[in-house]
């Protein structure tokens, strides 16, 4: 992820857009410190679609993944913790 300051991204703006068709995201900073974001319209307009919630996000990981990765998670750690949250209760009182 390419980083610049705002003086340079303002000197040099057209520039930076034509190289969002190659790079997802340009930080701009401010003195050093991460201020704004700049990211192409497709990738915009992915982050803002209806469908962007939590079950879409772990859906399209779970594609991604296609158990070629290691996720760090195997089926019989995932069934313990199934097991340890289902029927849990608690109370506000203690």
């Amino acid at each position: 992820m390419k980083t610049h300051s705002i003086a340079d991204a303002k000197n040099n703006l057209s520039t930076l857009i034509h190289q969002l068709d190659e790079e997802k995201s340009i930080h701009l900073t401010r003195y050093g410190k991460p201020v704004a974001v700049m990211m192409s319209e497709a990738q915009y307009k992915k982050l803002t679609s209806p469908g962007n919630n939590l079950f879409s996000a772990i859906q399209d990981w779970r594609n991604q993944t296609d158990g070629e990765r290691d996720t760090g998670f195997n089926q019989k750690d995932l069934d313990l913790i199934r097991k340890e949250s289902a029927g849990c209760e608690s109370s506000w009182d203690k």
